[in-house]
C-alpha cells in the first residue's frame, strides 16, 4: 500500500470513529423526541429536514452530473429498499420487542452485510474478517447482557425481532450496493437523491398523522431532537458514511456498528448516571478486538479465504 493510500485509510478511519459518536448519541437523542412524537411524524419530519438540506448542500458545491434512467432505478431501489423498508421495518419492530433484542439486533449489520458480500461476491471475506465480525458481535452481546436489558424471543418479541433483522438486512444491502454508485457520483449527488425519495415516500404515508399534530403542544426538547437527528445523525453522518464505504469497503466500514451501544452507555454512564458493570467493560473491551482484527489487516489478508 503506497503511503497516500495509507493516510486516506486512517483519516476514513478516524471519520468512521466521528460517525459511530454520532450514531451512538442519536439513540437517546431520538428517544427524547419519540416521547412526544409518534414513530411516523418524527421519521417523516427529520427525512424531510435531511433533504432540503442534502439537496442544498448539492447545489452549494456542484457536485453532480446527469444520472441516466439505469442509475435513477439503482437509487430508487437502494434507497427504497436499503432505508425506507429499513426505516419502517425498525420502526414497528422496536415497538412489538424488548430494548435488549432491539440493541443486540441492530448491531448484527456487520453479520448482514458479509453475508450479502459472500452471496454476491463483491467482496473477499477473509478468515480474519470473519473473526472480527464474530468476535464484535460477542462483545455486544456482552454489552447488553451487562446493561440489565431483557432478552426475550417469547410471543410478539420474535415477530419484533424479526422485523428488525430483515430490516437490517435491508440497510445491509444498501450498504454493499452504495460502493458502485460511489464510484461514478459525488456523495452529496447520492445522498440528495436517496434522502428526497425516501422523504417523499415517508410523507405519503405519514401526511394523515401529520395534520392531525399539534405543534403548539409539542416541548422544545422534541424539536431540537429532531433537527439533531436530521443534521447529524442523518445528513452529515450518512454522507461521510457513503465516501467512508468507498473508502474501506462495506464489511469493514459496517464494524463501527458495534461501538454503537458502547457509545450509548457512556453516555447514559456520564450524564444520566446510570451503573458501568465489569460484564459492560468486557464486552466494550470484546469490541474493540473484534475491529482490530478487521481494521488491522493486511492486503494480504483481505485475499485469503
Amino acid at each position: 500500500m503506497d503511503t497516500s493510500r495509507g493516510n486516506r485509510d486512517r483519516y476514513a478511519k478516524i471519520v468512521l470513529l466521528i460517525i459511530t459518536i454520532i450514531w451512538g448519541l442519536n439513540i437517546p437523542v431520538m428517544k427524547i423526541g419519540l416521547m412526544s412524537l409518534s414513530p411516523l411524524v418524527y421519521n417523516a419530519c427529520r427525512l424531510i429536514i435531511a433533504a432540503v438540506l442534502s439537496v442544498a448542500v448539492l447545489l452549494i458545491t456542484k457536485a453532480y452530473k446527469p444520472m441516466p434512467v439505469g442509475d435513477l432505478k439503482k437509487i430508487a431501489i437502494i434507497g427504497g429498499l436499503g432505508l425506507f423498508v429499513n426505516q419502517v421495518l425498525i420502526t414497528f419492530g422496536m415497538s412489538q420487542t424488548t430494548a435488549g433484542n432491539s440493541s443486540l439486533v441492530l448491531a448484527t449489520l456487520p453479520v448482514e452485510v458479509a453475508v450479502i458480500n459472500s452471496i454476491f461476491k463483491i467482496e473477499a471475506i477473509s478468515r480474519r474478517m470473519t473473526a472480527g465480525v464474530i468476535t464484535g458481535l460477542l462483545g455486544v452481546f456482552f454489552v447488553v447482557v451487562g446493561s440489565n436489558k431483557e432478552l426475550s424471543l417469547i410471543g410478539p418479541h420474535l415477530i419484533g425481532a424479526l422485523l428488525l433483522l430483515v430490516g437490517q438486512f435491508c440497510y445491509g444491502y444498501y450498504t454493499v450496493f452504495l460502493k458502485e454508485l460511489n464510484d461514478r457520483y459525488s456523495t452529496y449527488q447520492i445522498f440528495a437523491y436517496i434522502m428526497v425519495f425516501n422523504a417523499v415516500l415517508f410523507l405519503i404515508i405519514a401526511l394523515p398523522e401529520l395534520t392531525s399534530t399539534d405543534w403548539s403542544t409539542i416541548p422544545e426538547a422534541a424539536l431540537y431532537s429532531i433537527f439533531f437527528s436530521s443534521m447529524f445523525a442523518l445528513v452529515l453522518a450518512n454522507t461521510v458514511w457513503i465516501w467512508v464505504v468507498g473508502r474501506l469497503g462495506s464489511t469493514k466500514a459496517s464494524l463501527s456498528q458495534y461501538l454503537c451501544p458502547v457509545v450509548s452507555i457512556a453516555f447514559a454512564w456520564a450524564y444520566l448516571g446510570e451503573t458501568l458493570g465489569m460484564i459492560q467493560l468486557t464486552g466494550a473491551a470484546v469490541i474493540v478486538l473484534g475491529l482490530y482484527l478487521t481494521l488491522n489487516q493486511s492486503p494480504a489478508d483481505c485475499k485469503s479465504s
